[in-house]
């Protein structure tokens, strides 16, 4: 019995290890004087849109499946529908993304069976699989239908086979017939026919609850595609290049009680119109055109034109009881921080007029760069508060990608960071980019040459590292002059590689952890002096670490994104990983030569998209570390420690004087509290990088600092202070430590 207790009491306790403790939360964002409104919602690419009433309020909110950088797997993201008649506006919650069945290449909602809930529909291999709507006061999905079938042969005799999808279509869920039940657009497996498959539910059974089809016509609208326009009246069987991926969206757009229809398809940039002059049992598309939504008016608003694949997506946004259209690229080598196009619906009848209205709608409430987002917290500006630096793998313009570096200030306080947008394009790197043909730039920030003054190293999606020299001098607002290019002739194999600039073996010289795309980690060890370093490859399988995400989803890629860090005195490790999760390493007995001990592979269940990429540094100055991940689909989520750990609110963090003499300092300061009564005192120096570097533990309101081994720069010191009312307080001061 002892035995087994041991047993349970390890297994909970490594269980309670893994875990970070921090909870989803927000940090106002401030850009072009607008406070964003989805601030961490992690940014949009390639997106299909639905409706789902996700928190059983009976309106019907926002869903996002975006299949991210084009893998086959995507995330879910819910934006809440909170706004009243007429009224556009809508909060974001991560809290709902588990509650979704892992699906693949596409997903839609559909309330196949009338129950007032929406139905999820998705690919599986050559078809349609179906999740229906179990949810009570819980969301929940329970699989219905692991493939659709069809009887393709109705007026002879039975065959059944399953209704086509390709993987990166998206079919049309409609009632063709206007019966009641739900039927099915999809084109045929050779990419000739976009076939019509009846849903026999009303006609078998008097009710829409069942999926039953059969194929009712295999040239619906007597129409045919290539080359993204459409021919009327003809129907080519020999053109291999028609529909290797479509996207079909079914809306009746003059109310003559016909579906008419809007075409997306691969390697276009329009959206095609076709307006059905026939009827809701025997389709004929009459007329068209690539100048959608200028129809029937031919120049009514801005035409839908986004690079590659665009798809329509009809729904309510703005809670009017009229639909409104949504168009997003359903494949990458598109826009993507600005590929979002919002169309609002003006028609005064229950006819369609849209008139377009943006085109980064919800991108434009929150943290989006492009493809890509590589966060970096540091002092900047050498005020004493971590800013907020996020590289990305490019902004696509014109054709082609852009990389720059994002830098956000920190206007808020130790306790309280609030970060307001300065430039897309810190330190003008995007001349530096494009002079050296760089994409996919991943930055780290440490003084590598013993100035004092914090560095910046660049990796790049070609595998080469790059040296950007601060020349400003200790104490200073950084100032990057001398660009290095790939200066110490590192190319790691396979690309994309994720860089963090780290003393890992602790003698006082930068070195370098470099996340290979194979999933594991490089060790690159500073084997050059302190003020001019020389990198040696030490190992490719650094601490043992693997996060190669599934094979059948990501090919050979794992994307390890590491986030090194010192706690107590032994290191622990945090990955992003090409799938979206996060582990967590430990090195209890700190050997780094020999393997880390992995913790968990899916840490707080987070997974916020895939080539997730991490920051875990205290930002709000309770001396407990907060997490930044930033994902490919060029966004931002926050996680504060404060959630999890029950800081009463109400309990304010007053303001509690003490002074710090001498400031500048060069080898001890010395803190000096007033005369209030405490129980305990706690103080935590941080570097401009927000790293730990001093800890002092139930001191008196007198004591001293030791920094005489610490490198010159500006230093926060944080106190907290803990009352016999046992109310907390936290003040913070700049130390500016000289040599």
């Amino acid at each position: 019995m002892r035995k087994c207790t041991a047993i349970l009491f390890v297994l909970i306790f490594n269980s309670l290890v893994a875990q970070l403790p921090i909870g989803f939360d927000t940090i106002q964002v401030i850009e072009n004087n607008k406070s964003l409104k989805l601030a961490w919602a992690g940014g949009l690419n390639s997106c299909l849109f639905s409706e789902l009433d996700i928190n059983n309020d009976g309106k019907n909110d926002l869903i996002a499946f975006d299949k991210v950088n084009n893998f086959s797997y995507g995330i879910f993201r819910c934006f809440i529908n909170e706004g009243g008649n007429g009224e556009t506006k809508y909060s974001y919650s991560n809290k709902y993304n588990s509650l979704f069945p892992t699906v693949t290449q596409w997903a839609y909602f559909y309330d196949y069976n009338n129950d007032g809930k929406k139905d999820l529909f998705t690919y599986t291999i050559g078809g349609i699989k179906v999740f229906k709507n179990s949810s009570v006061s819980t969301l929940s999905f329970t699989l219905e239908k692991s493939i659709l079938i069809s009887n393709t042969t109705p007026s002879a005799t039975p065959n059944y086979a399953a209704i086509y999808s390709a993987a990166i279509s998206l079919p049309g869920f409609s009632d063709i017939d206007n019966d009641g039940d739900m039927d099915v657009l999809t084109f045929s497996a050779g990419g000739f026919q976009l076939e019509y498959h009846k849903n026999l539910s009303k006609e078998l059974y008097n009710h829409a609850d069942s999926l039953v089809f059969e194929l009712n016509e295999n040239t619906w609208g007597n129409f045919s595609e290539s080359n993204c326009a459409v021919m009327l009246n003809q129907f080519k069987l020999n053109d291999n290049s028609l529909h290797s991926g479509s996207c079909l969206t079914c809306f009746d757009r003059n109310n003559d009680g016909d579906k008419d229809l809007l075409l997306g398809d691969v390697a276009c940039n329009k959206l095609l119109y076709l307006e059905n002059t026939g009827t809701n049992t025997l389709a004929h598309m009459g007329d068209t055109t690539i100048l959608y939504p200028n129809y029937p008016n031919k120049a009514s608003t801005t035409i839908v034109s986004l690079n590659n694949f665009p798809c329509g997506h009809y729904i309510d946004i703005n809670n009017d009881s009229k639909k409104d259209l949504i168009v997003a690229p359903n494949s990458i080598n598109s826009e993507n921080y600005t590929s979002v196009w919002l169309y609002e619906n003006t028609s005064s009848t229950n006819t369609v007029n849209f008139q377009f209205s943006k085109n980064n709608f919800l991108q434009d409430e929150m943290l989006e760069h492009g493809e890509g987002a590589y966060p970096v917290l540091v002092d900047v500006d050498a005020d004493g508060l971590l800013d907020l630096i996020v590289g990305n793998m490019g902004y696509y313009q014109n054709g082609v990608l852009k990389s720059q570096l994002a830098f956000y200030k920190n206007i808020g306080s130790l306790t309280q960071p609030s970060y307001s947008l300065i430039t897309r394009d810190y330190a003008n790197i995007s001349t530096f980019a494009a002079t050296n043909n760089l994409v996919g730039l991943v930055p780290s920030f440490g003084d590598i040459d013993g100035d004092s003054d914090i560095d910046l190293i660049l990796s790049d999606f070609y595998g080469k590292i790059h040296w950007i020299e601060n020349t400003a001098g200790a104490g200073n607002a950084f100032n990057f002059t001398v660009f290095k290019h790939h200066p110490f002739g590192i190319t790691t194999t396979q690309g994309a590689p994720y860089v963090q600039l780290i003393d890992v073996d602790k003698d006082n010289l930068m070195d370098l952890l470099i996340g290979l795309r194979n999933g594991r980690l490089a060790f690159y060890k500073n084997t050059g002096t302190a003020t001019t370093p020389s990198f040696s490859l030490i190992t490719t399988s650094f601490g043992g670490v693997n996060v190669k995400g599934p094979p059948s989803l990501y090919s050979t890629d794992g994307s390890c994104a590491p986030f090194l860090f010192d706690d107590g005195g032994s290191y622990k490790l945090l990955c992003g990983s090409i799938s979206g999760k996060i582990y967590y390493y430990d090195n209890i007995d700190g050997n780094l030569s020999g393997n880390f001990n992995l913790l968990d592979s899916v840490v707080n269940n987070i997974n916020d998209g895939p080539r997730s990429a991490l920051q875990y540094i205290d930002v709000n100055g309770d001396g407990k570390r907060d997490l930044f991940v930033g994902n490919h689909a060029g966004g931002l989520h926050f996680y504060n420690s404060k959630v999890p750990v029950g800081i009463n609110e109400s309990q304010a963090l007053v303001s509690e004087s003490f002074i710090i003499y001498p400031n500048p300092a060069k080898n001890h300061f010395i803190v000096k509290l007033n005369s209030l009564k405490t129980k305990r005192v706690n103080a935590y120096l941080y570097n401009s990088l927000g790293q730990l570097v001093k800890t002092s533990n139930d001191v008196s309101n007198l004591f001293s600092v030791n920094v005489e081994n610490l490198n010159e720069g500006v230093y926060q010191l944080l106190i907290e202070t803990v009352l016999e009312s046992s109310v907390k307080q936290i003040e913070n001061k700049k130390v500016i430590i000289i040599k």
